[in-house]
């Protein structure tokens, strides 16, 4: 019996700090592919640094960006609701997109 015990203390104490390291990362802070109107693919992030953007591509021209910010924050746009303090990484994210090669 106290091996059973002990075996539950150990998995406890394993996942509870990974399951807190999961939730602290806030709902404002992602990841996400979004598609342009011109067909072009590209990896965005959303108050948090772009993961795997290759320096060599091309950059953006000023639509594309334009086109981009909107589409990426759009999950933000239903987290904030009808009103949010300005600033804040919900009403002034910071995005990074990328061409998806």
């Amino acid at each position: 019996m106290t091996h059973r015990h002990v075996a539950l203390g150990l998995l406890a104490a394993i996942a509870f700090p990974a399951a807190a390291s999961f939730a602290a990362t806030p709902a404002y802070e992602y990841s996400t592919t979004v598609q342009l109107a011109s067909g072009k693919t590209l990896n965005c992030g959303v108050n948090e640094p772009l993961q795997g953007a290759s320096a060599s591509a091309a950059p953006l021209t000023r639509r594309e960006q334009t086109e981009a910010d909107v589409l990426a924050t759009q999950r933000l746009r239903l987290l904030g609701g009808p009103s949010s303090p300005y600033p804040s990484p919900l009403t002034a994210p910071d995005v990074t997109c990328a061409a998806v090669d």
